[in-house]
């Protein structure tokens, strides 16, 4: 009996030991459960603003220079228009010696200052290229003011080439492509980058010294060149390589002399000592046909070597911080820590935001854009450009944003609308902005976050409507012959002192027949003047009324 009882103790004990030990083990699976789920919340929530920039602008998949040495008047003449009927902007190295000012005898078939600057300011970039054209690796170091030196042909050529042009010149290319330890350093004193040759492509990271030898291609044209088929197989060269970029994620740069029409290219037949292999105008279009398309298809980012080398350095010192967060407004910095004057070109960026936001508003300093989102895995991401240390970076959920509009009206018979009136919308923050009213009398403010707002309205020119029967009428009111709205009370107290008498009524006759040009109240009469608009959840419409001064009948009618 005993030993049946303890066996039955035993097992009543049992039972309940797994009894529990299921229950915990519910409890347990649940707790992990919830922790993985908290745990991933808490890891999405965290990289909410998160940004990540993209290897090339626009997130395409290389990067590709157009680059022309030794300034000669045919790049202007002839490259000039081929580049800008593509959108493309080039790099010019500049044999700051050689170039002579508009108007003064030209120096060989070199170009003038003038018209250098003139592509400058299109876009292109201006680069050195020494003073004289030496073979730098022949020169001693020298100092800036001692000539046939290292020192006096790279910092005297980008002094000259700065003071004539008005660019900052941060790119060099060296005199026959040739470099060595030696050049290196120096030209590492005065330029963010020195483009050499070498006949291959860039790394989409460089670091140190190799940013003073860059790589590039040339094609040396087989003669004889009598048309567009003497020169294809250079052209399918150049192909080549751009594909070999595209493929490897790579940084190509092409680099050229003169750029001459097929009837100017020296044949076989003629002398050819004096040129270097010459671009044919019909040749460099073929080739920026192509690259358009490859450009369009977002496979090669096309720019200067100065923007390529802004590009990669602010990429590769990047870094954010997150200010703020919420479910509908983002704030972050960006910064580089580099020269803001030289560093200043717009990072292509992707940005995490929340998965409930469709599109977003983008700010920042004053710009501003709406971007829709997408998604990348399990991140929804927005894509921007944005300036390193140009200011912090503000995204709004455009499903928070509402629009405030309007219109502005005559208190006339016919509630004739008032263009051309400046309405001014100021936030909590004391930040404004300004919009023109249309022919309809209509304005509105879009992309606006819940808040209060203040407006005012404002407008100069086309006054008029004020005459003898407005002043007859504001001496009846005086008399207390009739009554007032609020319009009319504003419009009478021309004298600004409070209230309306005869004073008032004298000076309404008096700029009637021209005896004075002004009152002492502005021209246009806004009511309200200034208002206070909250904004919460919805749009929000605020029509104003505009009257002129002394019209105290209304009759006006606004042209």
């Amino acid at each position: 009996m005993i030993l049946y009882q303890l066996n039955k103790n035993f097992s009543d004990l049992f039972i309940f030991y797994c009894v529990s030990l299921k229950k915990i083990m519910k409890i347990s699976f649940r707790i992990s459960i919830i922790i993985f789920f908290l745990t991933s919340f808490l890891s999405k929530a965290q990289t909410i603003g998160q940004a990540t920039v993209k290897t090339w602008a626009n997130d395409s998949k290389s990067a590709f220079s157009f680059s022309f040495d030794d300034s000669f008047q045919s790049q202007y003449d002839n490259a000039r228009p081929v580049l800008d009927k593509y959108g493309f902007k080039a790099t010019f190295y500049l044999i700051a010696g050689s170039i002579v000012d508009q108007g003064q005898e030209q120096i060989w078939r070199y170009g003038n200052w003038q018209e250098f600057k003139e592509m400058a300011q299109e876009g292109h970039e201006m680069g050195a290229h020494t003073m004289t054209h030496p073979d730098l690796t022949k020169l001693p170091v020298g100092d800036i003011n001692t000539p046939n030196t290292i020192d006096y042909e790279l910092y005297q050529s980008k002094s000259l080439i700065q003071q004539k042009i008005g660019q900052s010149v941060i790119t060099l290319a060296y005199p026959y492509t040739s470099y060595n330890s030696t050049v290196i350093n120096e030209a590492a004193k005065y330029f963010e980058a020195s483009r050499a040759g070498n006949d291959t492509y860039n790394n989409a990271n460089i670091t140190g010294n190799a940013w003073q030898k860059l790589n590039a291609i040339e094609e040396q044209f087989n003669l004889p060149r009598n048309s567009f088929s003497d020169d294809v197989d250079e052209l399918n060269n150049v192909k080549s390589y751009i594909q070999s970029i595209i493929a490897n994620d790579k940084w190509g740069i092409l680099f050229g002399h003169e750029v001459l029409p097929y009837s100017q290219i020296p044949t076989a037949s003629q002398d050819t000592a004096d040129y270097w292999y010459p671009m044919a105008a019909e040749w460099l279009d073929s080739l920026c046909s192509y690259m358009k398309t490859q450009v369009n298809n977002q496979n090669v980012w096309v720019s200067t070597v100065s923007n390529v080398t802004r590009y990669m350095k602010e990429r590769e010192n990047f870094a954010s911080t997150i200010i703020a967060t919420s479910s509908s407004r983002i704030e972050l910095n960006v910064t580089d820590n580099l020269n803001d004057s030289i560093f200043n070109y717009p990072l292509t960026v992707d940005i995490q935001v929340p998965s409930t936001w469709k599109s977003v508003i983008i700010s920042q300093g004053s710009n501003q854009t709406a971007e829709s989102t997408f998604t990348s895995g399990t991140n929804t991401l927005v894509r921007t450009n944005v300036i390193p240390d140009g200011g912090s970076i503000i995204l709004t959920n455009a499903a928070n944003l509402y629009t405030l509009s309007g219109k502005v009206t005559y208190p006339n018979t016919y509630s004739s609308p008032i263009k051309d009136v400046a309405i001014a919308l100021k936030d909590s923050n004391n930040a404004i902005e300004t919009t023109i009213t249309d022919s309809s009398g209509n304005y509105s403010f879009t992309n606006l976050t819940p808040g209060n707002y203040t407006i005012t309205a404002s407008k100069t020119g086309g006054w008029g409507g004020a005459n003898a029967a407005d002043a007859l009428l504001d001496a009846k009111y005086y008399t207390n012959s009739i009554t007032f709205d609020q319009y009319q009370i504003a419009a009478g107290d021309v004298d600004n002192n409070g209230i309306i008498n005869s004073t008032d009524a004298l000076l309404i006759l008096k700029r009637y027949t021209g005896l004075i040009s002004s009152f002492s109240i502005p021209d246009w009469i806004f009511n309200p003047s200034s208002s206070t608009i909250s904004i919460t959840n919805q749009d929000v419409v605020k029509n104003i009324i505009g009257i002129t001064a002394g019209n105290v009948s209304k009759s006006y009618i606004p042209q």
